[in-house]
């Protein structure tokens, strides 16, 4: 019994000992027994391996990546993010070559570039922050400024930053402030070269002036086209088709036929805003009143005294946004030329069993009080139609009145409109007045033309006080009605 332990005793001795032999030869051919310094590589936390040189890593990856060099015009590439190179005391025997580590770390992640990160934070909450990456900080300058050039002219920009705005003499603007809305960050560091890297100042302006690298579209001008007439057509303010088309300065510029224009909507990633002090003229509408007569037929009139528009000097305070006025102040209103009243004459004489003609003067009131000014009138803008002229200037809690006698259909406060009225008139014409502070109508209320149904304010989604006073035709706003420009009421 005692030589049976002995013998297992043996073989367990054995075998712990050759398992100890071999540790010791592994340990002896992985591992030395004085330590050494060395470089860790690590990607993503792992570890890659050891190199010897650190900065022989870093060149033999620059001289390797000679497409990044010539595609981006670098003189340097460097290592992916991700990757930490760390000193360090080991007793590991093994030691890669700065090719081996190269080779394992480039099928993994792309190299980087030394350049800038642009951070654009939106205004909105709901949008996502934008990022720019350039290697060249002064051609983002660059590109900005195209940007703000593109909404304020060259010389005007070269004035407002030299104060050399000339004097306002009798009309004109002096440009008080402008800036960019939105907070950017630039910050200088490494990035991948997969993303996207602007290098070409045309591309990256392009950008920030539509929002993307899409193709420009073009359209050929047929006979009969006028700028007006070729943005309409396109989903165009006609200022948005003068920044697409820089090389035309006025509405008013000749087409020739076959020229080919740009038709692309703009979408600017960042908002250009102008703040100016303004001198402007402007066409004061003109009222129409009646006078009965008693000698002359029922269902005539005469128009006794033309009515003449007259012409207010309005000094203003002015704020745009890409080129679109968003708040107005009137500071003060001189009278050039006063208005002349147009005065008709209507019948009233009823002979016995004869019927009364209805009377259609074809004459409208304005909806706002003679100190006004037009942000923004019918048409297009940013691609989708405005159905609406947009009166502002006259202040909030000032009064609006009914365009036209008619019966109150729509009074409430709902939606993007805020509080607005809808008023039908006996000619198939509804008129709109959207955004009030007050109503002072109800529903199925006859009202008379230039009677007061609100307060201008501005309620829903409205960017500062006006009036949003629509024109539509055999129908209701936004449902079967045809939009119109209400100007027309006034031609």
């Amino acid at each position: 019994m005692i030589k049976v332990i002995k013998t297992g005793l043996i073989y367990i001795l054995s075998f712990l000992l050759a398992g100890f032999i071999v540790i010791v030869v592994n340990f002896a051919n992985n591992y030395e027994l004085s330590p050494k310094e060395v470089y860790k590589v690590y990607l993503d936390g792992k570890v890659v391996g050891n190199i010897k040189d650190k900065e022989e890593l870093e060149e033999y990856i620059n001289d390797e990546q000679r497409e990044i060099k010539e595609k981006y015009s670098v003189k340097k590439v460097y290592i992916p993010t991700g990757v930490d190179i760390q000193k360090c005391t080991t007793y590991e025997k093994e030691v890669l070559s700065a090719k081996q580590v190269h080779n394992l770390i480039k099928e993994e992640k792309p190299f980087t570039v030394k350049g800038y990160k642009i951070t654009i934070k939106p205004i909105s909450t709901d949008e996502e922050k934008i990022v720019i990456n350039v290697l060249d900080k002064e051609m983002f300058d660059r590109s900005l400024k195209a940007v703000v050039e593109a909404f304020v002219s060259a010389e005007q920009v070269k004035n407002y930053e030299n104060d050399t705005q000339p004097e306002i003499k009798e009309t004109g603007s002096i440009i008080e402030d402008i800036y960019i809305d939105q907070d950017i960050t630039i910050k200088e560091g490494y990035i991948s070269t997969d993303e996207q890297i602007f290098t070409d100042e045309k591309k990256l302006t392009k950008y920030l002036l539509f929002g993307d690298l899409k193709e420009d579209q073009y359209y050929t001008v047929q006979e009969g086209d006028t700028i007006d007439s070729i943005a309409y057509d396109h989903k165009l303010a006609t200022a948005e088709f003068l920044v697409v088309n820089p090389e035309f300065n006025s509405s008013k510029n000749l087409l020739s036929v076959g020229q080919q224009v740009k038709v692309g909507l703009i979408a600017p990633i960042v908002d250009v805003v102008v703040e100016s002090h303004t001198v402007l003229d402007q066409e004061s509408q003109y009222k129409t009143t009646t006078e009965y007569d008693a000698s002359m037929n029922a269902g005539t009139q005469v128009v006794t005294v033309e009515g003449q528009n007259g012409i207010d000097r309005l000094t203003t305070k002015l704020k745009t946004v890409n080129g679109e006025t968003i708040n107005v102040v009137i500071v003060s209103r001189d009278v050039i030329a006063p208005s002349v009243d147009k005065v008709v004459k209507v019948g009233t004489k009823v002979y016995a069993g004869g019927a009364t003609a209805p009377i259609m003067s074809g004459s409208w009131a304005w909806p706002t009080i003679s100190q006004y000014y037009i942000s923004s009138y019918f048409g297009y803008r940013w691609g989708k139609i405005h159905e609406a002229l947009d009166i502002s200037g006259s202040g909030e809690g000032s009064p609006i009145f009914a365009a036209g006698s008619g019966t109150v259909v729509t009074s409430q406060k709902k939606g993007s409109l805020g509080n607005h009225v809808t008023i039908k008139h006996e000619n198939g014409y509804y008129t709109l007045y959207a955004h009030m502070n007050s109503r002072l109508v109800s529903v199925g209320q006859t009202v008379e033309k230039g009677q007061q149904i609100g307060t201008m304010g501005h309620t829903g989604f409205a960017t500062g006080t006006h009036l949003h006073f629509g024109l539509y035709k055999n129908g209701m706003p936004y449902r079967d009605g045809i939009p119109l420009d209400p100007l027309i009421l006034y031609r």
